[in-house]
C-alpha cells in the first residue's frame, strides 16, 4: 500500500472510529451539555477537548498493544470481529434503553478556568478502562490495523481519532449552544437511541462476517516476515527478503507448499525496478503469473500507466490483462493473495483493498511448489508471506520446507528454548497413558510461546507423522517458566490441561489427568 493510500485508508477510518467512541451521551456527554448550557459553548468544548484526549490515550494504548500480535489477529480475525461485535451489540442495547438526563446535576455558580475543563473532561473519561473494549471492537469492524498498514499510517490515523473526537464535540456544543433556550435535555434520549441503533447494525454485519468465516474449514497458518525470517527462500536473509536479478535468465525462487488441504498464500511486495517479476505454480502444470508496470508516455501509442498481467501455462499465454487503478506502480507495497483448491486457483490482489485479477479452473491441480520469478534487472521486496492451509488435520503441515530448512534456523537462533528436544526420562502410569515412541522434538518461538514441531521417534501411527509436523504448542501463561501444553496425540487428538516448566535446561511436562510426567533435555541445535 502506498503512503497516499494509507493516509487516506487510516484517515477516514480514524475520523469514523473518534466520532463513534465519542458520540455516546453517557456522563461526560451530560457535561459538556451542562457546561455548554450554563456557562457557555466554550466552557463544554474545553470539556470535549478533555474527553477527547482521554478517548485517544486508550485508542494508543490499544492499538500499539495490538499492533505488537499482528500475527494472532490475523490468525484470530473471526474470533477477535465476533467478539467485538458482541461488545458493540451490548453498548448499542444499553445506549438504545438509557436515559441520560437521569445523570443531570444543577449546574455550579462558579466559574471553572479552561484547563481544569479538560482536566475534568479527561478523568470523566480515563476513569472508565472499560472503553478499551469498545475501540477494540471498532478497530476490529473497520479493519484498522492490517499488515499493510505501515507505522507512519497508523500515527496518522490516531490524530484523526483525535479529530474526529474533537469535530464530534464542537458539532455538538455548536447545536447546544444555537439552541439553548429551547433545549431539553430529555431529548438526548432520541440522540442515543439514533446512535445505539447504528452501532447496532454495524454489529451485526460484524456478527454475520465473522460466523462465516468460523464457519469455514479450520486453518494453520504458517508466518514468514522481517522479525520471524523468511526460511526456505534462496534470496532470504535473517531480516529481509529482497530478490535481485543482476544476470540475463529468468531468476525463480522457489520454496515447497504445504500439503493437505485448500491453500491460500498472501503476501505483500514492493517492485523496485519496473521490471517484470511474477508468482510460480508448480504442480502437474505450472503457472507462472507476471506482472509489469507499464508507462509509455513517450510512445506514439500512449496509454496511461498500468499494470500489465501475463497468465501463462509452460510457454503458452492463457490470459493478458490491464489494471490503470487500485495498484503502486511506483514502488510502492501491493498485497497479493491466492486461492488454490482442487478445482484451481484465484489471484486477487491491490495495494489499498483486494481486487479480482484472475481465476483459472483446472480441475484436481494442487501446487506442490509456490514462490517467485523474476526477469532481468528486476528487484522485488516480499514482506509478511502467510501460507495458510484450510481442512488439514489437527498435525497440521511442515512450518518449514524440510529438515534443513529448519536446523538452519535453529542455528541462527538465540533463543535457549529454540532447538531439539529428547526425552530425558519419564514416569507413566501404563494403564493410563503411554507413549507414542521416544519422540524427538524441536522448539520453535511462536506469537504465543513455542511450535512443538516433531522430527522423529514415532512408534505409534507413523505414517502420519513427518518431520516439521506441529506436535503440540508451550503457550506462555503469566509466570515465567510456566506454559500450558496442548499436545496432539497419536490419534490425531489435541490434549489440554497439561502443565509445563523449564528448568535447568530441562522442560517437564505434567500430565496431571493421568498422574503422568515426561521430562525433555536439550540436545542439541543440529541434527
Amino acid at each position: 500500500m502506498g503512503i497516499l493510500e494509507g493516509i487516506l485508508y487510516t484517515m477516514w477510518r480514524g475520523l469514523a472510529i473518534g466520532i463513534i467512541i465519542s458520540a455516546p451521551m453517557g456522563p461526560v456527554g451530560i457535561l459538556c451539555v451542562q457546561r455548554t448550557l450554563d456557562k457557555g459553548r466554550r466552557t463544554g468544548l474545553y470539556t470535549g477537548v478533555g474527553a477527547a484526549i482521554s478517548d485517544l490515550l486508550y485508542c494508543l494504548l490499544t492499538g500499539f498493544g495490538l499492533s505488537f500480535i499482528e500475527e494472532f489477529l490475523e490468525r484470530n480475525s473471526n474470533i477477535i470481529q465476533l467478539i467485538g461485535s458482541l461488545v458493540l451489540i451490548g453498548f448499542g442495547v444499553y445506549l438504545f434503553k438509557s436515559n441520560p438526563s437521569r445523570t443531570l446535576k444543577k449546574p455550579s455558580e462558579q466559574k471553572i478556568p479552561a484547563g481544569r475543563n479538560i482536566l475534568n473532561g479527561f478523568l470523566f473519561t480515563v476513569s472508565n478502562p472499560l472503553i478499551i473494549f469498545l475501540i477494540i471492537g471498532l478497530f476490529a469492524r473497520f479493519n484498522f490495523l492490517m499488515p499493510e498498514i505501515r507505522f507512519y499510517h497508523y500515527i496518522i490515523g490516531f490524530v484523526f481519532i483525535f479529530l474526529g473526537a474533537l469535530l464530534w464535540w464542537y458539532v455538538v456544543t455548536f447545536f447546544v449552544d444555537k439552541v439553548r433556550a429551547h433545549f431539553n435535555l430529555r431529548s438526548m434520549w432520541l440522540v442515543n437511541k439514533i446512535i445505539g441503533g447504528v452501532i447496532f447494525l454495524f454489529a451485526i454485519v460484524g456478527i454475520i462476517t465473522a460466523i462465516t468465516g468460523i464457519a469455514s474449514a479450520s486453518t494453520s497458518s504458517v508466518y514468514m516476515n522481517r522479525h520471524r525470517g523468511f526460511t526456505g527462500f534462496a534470496s532470504a536473509s535473517d531480516s529481509a527478503f529482497l530478490v535481485e536479478n543482476k544476470g540475463k535468465d529468468i531468476k525463480y525462487d522457489i520454496v515447497a507448499a504445504p500439503q493437505g488441504g485448500n491453500l491460500t498464500w498472501k503476501f505483500r511486495a514492493a517492485d523496485l525496478s519496473g521490471s517484470e517479476w511474477g508468482m510460480v505454480l508448480k504442480g502437474k502444470k505450472t503457472f507462472v503469473i507476471s506482472l509489469k508496470k507499464v508507462d509509455d508516455r513517450f510512445d506514439e501509442t500512449y496509454t496511461s500507466p498500468h499494470l500489465e498481467m501475463t497468465v501463462k501455462i509452460g510457454d503458452i499465454v492463457c490470459e493478458k490483462k490491464r489494471f490503470f487503478s487500485d495498484f503502486d506502480l511506483y514502488g510502492g507495497e501491493n498485497a497479493f493473495m491466492i486461492n488454490i483448491d482442487s478445482s484451481g486457483w484465484k489471484l486477487r490482489g491491490g495495494n489499498r483493498n483486494y481486487k479480482t485479477m484472475s481465476e483459472f479452473l483446472s480441475e484436481g491441480f494442487e501446487a506442490d511448489s509456490i514462490g517467485y520469478a523474476l526477469w532481468p534487472g528486476g528487484k522485488l521486496d516480499v514482506d509478511h508471506i502467510c501460507l495458510e492451509t484450510a481442512g488439514v488435520s489437527s498435525g497440521g503441515f511442515p512450518h518449514f520446507g524440510n529438515t534443513e530448512d529448519l536446523m538452519a534456523y535453529l542455528e541462527r537462533s538465540s533463543d535457549s528454548m529454540e532447538g531439539i528436544w529428547g526425552v530425558f526420562d519419564l514416569m507413566l502410569e501404563d494403564d493410563r497413558l503411554r507413549m507414542g515412541g521416544d519422540y524427538l522434538l524441536a522448539l520453535v518461538k511462536s506469537d504465543t510461546g513455542y511450535d512443538i514441531l516433531y522430527m522423529g521417534g514415532a512408534v505409534k501411527n507413523p505414517s502420519s507423522w513427518s518431520p516439521g509436523i506441529l506436535k503440540g504448542r508451550l503457550v506462555a501463561s503469566p509466570f515465567e517458566g510456566i506454559y500450558n501444553v496442548e499436545w496432539i496425540d497419536v490419534t490425531g487428538k489435541t490434549v489440554e490441561g497439561i502443565k509445563a516448566q523449564s528448568d535447568n535446561g530441562l522442560l517437564r511436562l505434567v500430565f496431571p489427568d493421568d498422574s503422568s510426567e515426561l521430562r525433555l533435555r536439550k540436545v542439541t541445535s543440529s541434527l
